[in-house]
């Protein structure tokens, strides 16, 4: 009959909206890879995808480990056989071949080196192992005295090391001269993460490594995606909670590295050694920074230059930082009258906002598809889909309405309302008569309207 077909034409346009609506919310979604990398640090990559499929979700898990594990094996001081503990060991001063990667870092490194004055560089290695931040270190640290840092210093200098890219390889001009990466080498790791998501052909995704962060694109909800700097407390715990937040950064096509005191460190005779260490000096730095967060567009750079900035300081650092073109933000430790704990400045264009409230943190941590500040959960990959329950809804409602329209004519008082029918009068069956026929109370305006 008509009218059945006529209702059940408006049921299903009503489900294909639906189904639409459906579609375009749960197109995007975030799948999530976490774990922890070149020892205790750990990582978080979340890719916005159309594909849930298990051989995608496959792919991006071996996208990631692979790089990561690529960038630790070749320049982890930890790791015997890496191309920058074979170079340490060696007295040679000849070339030594390296891996083509090895070769970019060290190269970026010395660059990152001269640009700042010496304030990051690479060649700290002697003293990063003096002051027990480095392999082996004993858990009653021995500081070193005064002879034994000023033979450091003899060997710590970006002028005693050189690089080459054809054939790659490094060499030093000193044979005690030590590299350590450790500075640069993670954000390098968070770039070679990045290019592998490209290569799969996604655009839209965060990665976190520690402290470093780069993103591509936007989040699966829309817009740049949310970057946690934490407040710098004083703990030795790798925990990160959102009550830990300090400032939240919204980013896109961007990367960020975070630089601080409050993680690794240790205390003797009641004075306080970060692994921040001065090249000039080759001592730890002894100022009220706590944080520096500097903004590039790799994470090789930004890594690198949140060392400098937190060698630097705050002043010097943002001096450097506004020559180069880096946004910054800094945050130092006050004893101010005022009662708070940290002074934070950030550039103008350090696009960084203050949380107020544990709702606002949530609000961030659930639409931001992942801040970087949450433990990850070892080996995990998880998807997140939006809901479809608003859309129903909508759905639903707007069905409701539509045959309230229609029947409106027999509510007010059981007399047809004129038009109420919705525009269904204009309508014929197959026959071609019009389908006020089946109206049982037509008004005189259907009647004459359908005798003629």
């Amino acid at each position: 009959m008509f009218q059945t077909k006529s209702v059940f034409k408006i049921v299903a346009a009503t489900l294909l909206t639906t189904h639409f609506a459906t579609t375009a919310c749960t197109a995007q979604q975030s799948v999530e890879v976490s774990g922890r990398t070149m020892g205790p640090i750990p990582f978080r990559v979340l890719v916005v995808t159309n594909d849930d499929q298990p051989q995608q979700l496959k792919a991006i898990q071996t996208g990631v480990n692979s790089s990561l594990q690529r960038v630790n094996e070749l320049m982890s001081t930890y790791i015997e056989q890496s191309d920058i503990s074979k170079f340490n060991r060696s007295t040679s001063t000849d070339w030594q071949s390296v891996d083509p990667e090895t070769a970019t870092v060290v190269s970026r490194a010395l660059e990152i080196c001269e640009s700042t004055d010496g304030a990051f560089d690479p060649t700290i290695g002697p003293a990063v192992n003096a002051w027990n931040f480095g392999p082996g270190k004993d858990e009653d640290p021995v500081l070193p005295g005064e002879n034994e840092i000023d033979e450091i210093k003899s060997v710590v200098g970006f002028e005693k090391v050189e690089v080459r890219s054809e054939p790659p390889a490094i060499r030093k001009l000193n044979p005690k001269v030590q590299l350590d990466l450790s500075a640069i080498a993670k954000g390098y790791a968070v770039d070679r993460v990045g290019q592998s998501l490209e290569e799969l052909g996604y655009e839209n995704f965060m990665v976190v490594v520690g402290g470093e962060v780069l993103t591509r694109g936007e989040r699966a909800s829309g817009g740049p995606w949310n970057v946690a700097v934490e407040k710098p407390e004083n703990s030795n715990s790798a925990e990160r909670t959102p009550d830990r937040v300090h400032r939240m950064v919204k980013l896109s096509n961007k990367a960020v590295a975070t630089s601080g005191d409050y993680r690794n460190f240790y205390d003797v005779a009641g004075k306080r050694y970060s692994h921040t260490i001065d090249p000039k000096t080759c001592e730890p730095v002894d100022h009220d920074m706590a944080i520096a967060s500097v903004i590039a567009d790799d994470c090789m750079t930004a890594d690198a230059m949140a060392t400098a900035v937190m060698v630097m300081g705050r002043e010097k650092g943002t001096a450097l930082c506004e020559q180069l073109g880096y946004p910054l933000l800094t945050v130092e430790r006050s004893d101010s009258e005022d009662g708070l704990p940290y002074i934070t400045v950030a550039s103008a264009d350090f696009p960084a906002t203050v949380l107020e409230t544990n709702a606002d943190r949530d609000a961030n941590k659930n639409d931001g598809e992942g801040s970087g500040i949450n433990e990850p959960n070892l080996a995990a990959t998880s998807t997140k889909t939006s809901s479809i329950l608003p859309v129903f809804l909508a759905t639903f409602l707007v069905f409701c309405l539509m045959v309230l329209g229609m029947a409106v004519g027999a509510i007010f008082n059981n007399k047809p309302v004129t038009g109420s029918c919705g525009g269904i009068a204009n309508m014929t069956n197959e026959d071609g008569d019009s389908v006020c026929g089946i109206c049982s109370k037509p008004t005189v305006d259907c009647t004459e309207k359908v005798e003629a």
